[in-house]
């Protein structure tokens, strides 16, 4: 699929909280766009043509719209144009770009996504993908590392996989969690290293560096080999 520009208004948005938000665009012009789970958006932000790039959260079983999940920074460019943003304005999109894409057909025996902050926005794209379209029987089991409990959002979404869809299992990973925090605490290789790692499982990364690199040694130690480790970072 060419990367082509749309023309695309935004029709919604919700405040998750403070630091995150989600918006959703209508295609305008073209009215349709096909896309791969995974795939960003490049948008226009500024006067002087800077883009920024945002992965598509929505599933990608959506022709005429897409969503992206934004985590608001103060000094960020485009995340600040995204706030100030009207309902029905208009935005120069170029897409579908990126090849952090689900392979198919290869032998893996699960699946595994571990995100952090942001980095769960291709993921929530591919997991909706998987389950309700492909019909994916494999284990899928989600990790998706959080500073604080306050930051969490689409955990009823998540759990709702959960219930429907008995090869899916969530672990939400808080940093800081308070003392009566009943999962996952510390980081995400924290709850890696006391879960048994599948050594034949297909590896999704998406995150900061650091996370992405100590991921990377930690199941690369357990035996998981490096082609079926998939990753892509953020700054």
């Amino acid at each position: 699929m060419k990367p082509q520009r749309f023309i695309a208004k935004l029709t919604d948005k919700t405040d998750f909280n403070e630091k995150f938000t989600k918006y959703v665009f209508e295609l305008d012009h073209p009215n349709e766009m096909e896309f791969e789970s995974g795939q960003y958006v490049s948008i226009t932000v500024d006067e002087h043509g800077d883009r920024r790039s945002y992965s598509i959260c929505s599933n990608s079983d959506t022709k005429h719209s897409f969503e992206l999940l934004i985590e608001h920074l103060p000094d960020g460019v485009g995340s600040n144009f995204l706030r100030n943003l009207k309902f029905g304005e208009e935005v120069d999109v170029l897409g579908p770009l990126g090849r952090f894409t689900l392979i198919h057909g290869d032998d893996c025996e699960e699946l595994v996504f571990v995100a952090t902050g942001s980095g769960i926005a291709p993921f929530r794209s591919m997991i909706l993908n998987l389950l309700q379209d492909v019909g994916e029987k494999r284990p899928i089991t989600l990790y998706w590392g959080l500073r604080y409990v306050e930051d969490l959002f689409w955990e009823n979404e998540f759990q709702d996989l959960v219930e429907n869809y008995e090869n899916f299992k969530f672990h939400p990973v808080i940093s800081r969690a308070i003392e009566e925090w009943p999962l996952c605490k510390g980081r995400v290789t924290d709850c890696l290293q006391v879960h048994d790692v599948p050594i034949k499982g297909g590896y999704y990364l998406c995150g900061s560096a650091k996370m992405i690199d100590d991921v990377n040694a930690l199941i690369q130690e357990r035996g998981v080999s490096k082609e079926d480790i998939h990753f892509e970072k953020f700054n």
